[in-house]
């Protein structure tokens, strides 16, 4: 756990030695700092997000394939049936990661890209704001599906409240 941590306080700082380096007074920024912001914040989350995604969805798809076959398979006796490509749970699983991913990418995308494209600040303070306000709604979306999703965690958060009364 302590080499976890350590790790990502070692390269979040590695990360961000190019904003300690290239920041001139006045807070003036380099035109491809802004464009390392978008890979840093957005591109290079979304690639991790998106292979460790795959690989959970590969894995629950062959767990589930193994457990129907053995569900299949009788004493002595093979039934062959056709099975979809794809089961229930493997389905909700797929919507849930595309729909968190979605969330990610569109509530965070928009204020990371103006902020980069808009070099001069040109664009009006209230459509910053309006994308802040994106974002974090974005960010309570998939807090709260993450706590409607968690059985364990909406058992504990009742008991938790039951014992309260």
């Amino acid at each position: 756990m302590a080499i976890c941590a350590a790790s990502q306080w070692i390269i979040g700082g590695l990360i961000s030695l190019p904003f300690t380096f290239y920041v001139s007074p006045y807070c003036a920024v380099p035109q491809w700092l802004l464009f390392y912001t978008i890979l840093i914040s957005i591109i290079v989350p979304a690639l991790i997000t998106l292979i460790i995604n795959l690989k959970i969805f590969k894995h629950v798809h062959d767990s589930s394939k193994r457990i129907h076959q053995q569900m299949t398979a009788t004493k002595g006796t093979i039934i062959i049936r056709q099975q979809p490509a794809i089961n229930r749970r493997d389905l909700y699983l797929l919507k849930h990661m595309i729909f968190m991913f979605s969330m990610f990418i569109i509530g965070w995308t928009p204020i990371f890209s103006l902020e980069a494209i808009d070099y001069t600040y040109a664009v009006s303070g209230l459509v910053y704001s309006l994308l802040q306000v994106f974002s974090v709604i974005s960010l309570l979306v998939c807090t709260i599906d993450l706590l409607l999703c968690n059985q364990d965690l909406k058992r504990f958060i009742k008991d938790t409240i039951l014992q309260c009364f």
